[in-house]
């Protein structure tokens, strides 16, 4: 049986353009979600560094919150408040500081991206 020239010439026009939109949806997703990972890397960092300073634990929550409302400044961390997306608690091990939020971006047409961020750090005694 034979096969016509016709039929074997390799990657149709179609399957290209298809495989360029997928390409360029995924760079899309992660332009879109990337930035807010980086900026949960920054958070996570402030914290720790917060948390990690001696007698941190003895601070009230309004030092801390002060304290990160300030460097979040600095590192251009905009649209979070730390009284918002911070809390703390207590138990026999400790105190605690913990970061809980949400980001939510359009992604494309009506279909948005949802990422959820929390992160636990001991305080210093």
């Amino acid at each position: 049986m034979m096969t016509s020239r016709k039929h074997m010439r390799g990657v149709g026009a179609f399957t290209v353009i298809v495989f360029v939109l997928f390409a360029v949806l995924l760079v899309n997703f992660g332009l879109t979600i990337g930035k807010d990972y980086l900026q949960y890397r920054t958070v996570r960092s402030i914290m720790t560094d917060i948390a990690t300073t001696p007698g941190a634990a003895a601070r009230t929550d309004r030092q801390i919150w002060n304290d990160l409302d300030s460097r979040f400044s600095i590192n251009s961390i905009y649209g979070l408040a730390p009284r918002e997306i911070t809390s703390f608690e207590e138990d026999g091990g400790g105190r605690y500081m913990l970061a809980n939020y949400e980001v939510r971006r359009e992604f494309f047409g009506n279909l948005d991206l949802v990422a959820r961020f929390s992160h636990r750090t001991p305080l210093a005694p």
